[in-house]
């Protein structure tokens, strides 16, 4: 284990929050899922172990040393081996994140997106009128959005000639995905015209997930990195960039159990017989209430937060930053 790491963003000391996690026991989380024994053997190369450290400069939390998901590691995890193309379930055609972005396309004539699957988001995006094209290094994914009319480059393509060159990017929920997200995010902004827009989503951690103890999609190799709108802009200023707008996703019903589960567990903790009762209490109601909203219609419980925080950044002088 690193004795003293520093933060990805800020270069500050970062310390342990957490207990040292095994890589076998990170692969057991995954249960029923079973991974190959190539698989286990190309993350053991990176580390055997890793632990959360959190910056108390900026409040990046990062796992160290680090255990980066492999393109093996994703295919097996979301049941991609021996299909030749992925299924819906890996990628969602309707998301918070892009009605927001879509806000920030308005007036733009070309975007890109970093991590653009399929295209769906491009699809919504080019019927507003701008010309779009995608980066994605899943394969299976690209070659959907290809054959749905979409330039979309890979990690075999230079993006140097297309920098300063779109009025938009957008990237959403990858950067707590990779290994340098300094590199990625400035890779991300290089590709924006002066004064141009950057709209990025990450879990955020300050959100529900922060109940969920351990979080399997929130632990390595899957997450790298852990997000907040504190460490966030500290990415922003480290780049030179203007922090314009905030939003925080509501609770989405269908994902009601950060609340009715896992935040009942933390908040009425306890082994004792009335806790235990206590917490079934709790939660029976809650998903009772949750479950009548939904089949009220509500999608989204307004007065709860959700998974993602979403930002819009941009290098011109900004307006006062709006959290919504």
């Amino acid at each position: 284990m690193p004795s003293n790491p520093v933060c990805l963003i800020c270069g500050a000391n970062a310390e342990p929050c957490s207990k040292v996690f095994s890589l076998d026991y990170l692969f057991s989380l995954w249960q029923p899922i079973i991974f190959s024994e190539a698989v286990l053997r190309e993350h053991n190369k990176q580390a055997s172990v890793t632990q959360l450290f959190t910056c108390e400069k900026c409040g990046l939390q990062a796992f160290f040393p680090q255990i980066i998901g492999t393109p093996s590691f994703y295919v097996e995890a979301y049941g991609l081996a021996n299909q030749a193309s992925v299924p819906d379930f890996t990628y969602s055609e309707e998301k918070w994140d892009f009605e927001q972005a879509l806000r920030d396309v308005k007036g733009c004539t070309s975007l890109i997106e970093l991590g653009c699957g399929p295209g769906y988001f491009l699809s919504r995006a080019k019927a507003m009128g701008p010309r779009v094209c995608g980066l994605e290094y899943n394969e299976p994914a690209a070659q959907r959005a290809r054959a749905a009319g979409f330039d979309v480059y890979d990690e075999t393509n230079d993006l140097s000639a297309l920098e300063g060159s779109f009025d938009a990017a957008f990237s959403f929920h990858v950067l707590e995905h990779v290994s340098d997200p300094l590199k990625f995010f400035g890779r991300l902004a290089s590709l924006v015209k002066p004064g141009g827009r950057i709209g990025i989503s990450v879990p955020n951690q300050e959100g529900p997930i922060r109940f969920m103890d351990p979080c399997v999609m929130n632990m390595p190799p899957h997450h790298a990195t852990r997000w907040n709108l504190r460490s966030l802009s500290a990415l922003a200023e480290k780049l030179g960039l203007q922090v314009q707008r905030v939003a925080y996703e509501p609770l989405l019903l269908e994902n009601h159990s950060y609340y009715s589960v896992y935040w009942v567990r933390q908040a009425l903790g306890g082994e004792s017989f009335v806790s235990g009762i206590l917490r079934g209490i709790v939660s029976i109601t809650l998903r009772a209430v949750f479950q009548l909203l939904r089949l009220s219609g509500m999608q989204y419980f307004p007065w709860l937060k959700g998974l993602s925080i979403y930002l819009l950044l941009v290098r011109s002088k900004p307006t006062l930053v709006r959290i919504e």
